[in-house]
């Protein structure tokens, strides 16, 4: 990594930007969970040129799969930001400067329904990719079960000091092979992985730009979804969430990708992949409080707390795995963590 004076990102900007070191200006705008760092990048010389987005991100943040995905996004069509310059060696990666309009903060002034359709339209495009094979990593059960683990070990016995017995260990194996195996009823495609509010961008007349897809993946064609209808940032009403996810599901249906009779199936994929994720962001969200010194992702638990057990009372008559995982992590966990001070219900 480079000082904070910014003398190498100055030395590699000087050269695109066609000027001097000296007149580089550089502004800290927002990041993300990740280590990566994001600064808009504009020259004191001359206020009306447009400013673009320098990425400074170090190895361990899958940089090969962000420009391959960047690659097959854009020879699709796909709306990322433009990729300018990349230097491998040095983690630098100049973008096109999308502005600071996120979905989620377009959300507050505008025509929500307009806003959902452009996302899910841009959604439906992307899972309709016709990928190379083997291009992407498999959302495979080894990966659905590396992700469900970072839960116990990091929210369950690390933040709440509950380590499972070899009885709730068990349960928690149950639970999760129940979800690995709805996850491989679904069809498999293209998917972002982390497709909510803060990672699309709002252009002019209601466009969506796509960002943070460096960890893209090939599996179950609801996941995506999930993370934009069940997102942790803004939570919509159930009766709200279905009639976008109806819709989202027409569009499948209409380009071949389901058939006109799957909508239960689809609905309880939806659901139990959505299931999934959340256990998985538990573990996730503590990750980023203990190991990164993140603690305001904390702040989000209990609404992943809510549309767990919002999953699980709905299929927990379908499920014994889901029954018995709720009915322990009820008794078990809800007490401890509703008492933490970083609880505290929207």
């Amino acid at each position: 990594m480079s000082s904070g004076n910014f003398f190498a990102e100055r030395a590699w900007l000087a050269q695109p930007l066609g000027c001097d070191e000296a007149d580089i200006r550089f502004q800290l705008i927002a990041g993300d969970a990740s280590p990566r760092k994001f600064y808009r990048v504009s020259l004191s010389s001359d206020e009306n040129l447009e400013s673009q987005v320098l990425m400074v991100s170090p190895p361990t943040e899958n940089n090969e799969s962000f420009l391959l995905v960047h690659g097959l996004l854009d020879a699709a069509n796909h709306r990322v930001p433009k990729l300018r310059r990349a230097d491998m060696s040095l983690g630098f990666f100049l973008l096109e400067d999308l502005g600071d309009m996120t979905l989620l903060s377009a959300l507050k002034n505008a025509d929500i329904d307009a806003f959902y359709g452009s996302a899910l339209s841009a959604l439906g495009n992307m899972q309709a990719l016709d990928l190379p094979p083997d291009v992407l990593p498999i959302y495979d059960d080894v990966e659905l079960q590396r992700e469900l683990d970072v839960c116990p070990d990091w929210f369950f016995t690390r933040v709440l000091s509950i380590p499972p017995k070899d009885s709730d260990q068990r349960i928690f194996e149950r639970f999760s092979a129940c979800l690995r195996h709805i996850a491989a009823e679904q069809p498999f495609g293209f998917v972002h992985r982390d497709y909510h509010s803060r990672n699309l961008m709002v252009l002019k007349d209601h466009e969506i730009a796509i960002i943070d897809f460096q960890d893209a993946i090939f599996g179950p064609i609801t996941y995506d979804a999930v993370s934009l209808l069940k997102d942790v940032y803004i939570v919509w009403p159930r009766a709200q969430q279905l009639v976008w996810l109806k819709q989202y599901w027409e569009l499948l249906v209409e380009t071949g990708r389901l058939a006109s009779d799957s909508w239960g199936d689809f609905l309880r994929w939806f659901d139990l992949i959505g299931l999934q994720r959340h256990v998985k962001i538990l573990g996730v969200f503590s990750r980023l409080w203990l190991r990164d010194h993140k603690p305001a992702y904390m702040r989000d638990i209990p609404v992943v707390i809510d549309y767990i057990r919002e999953a699980c009372v709905l299929y927990r008559e379908q499920y014994s795995a889901i029954a018995d995982f709720w009915q322990w992590f009820e008794i078990a966990i809800l007490p401890t963590a509703t008492q933490a001070e970083w609880y505290v219900e929207a």
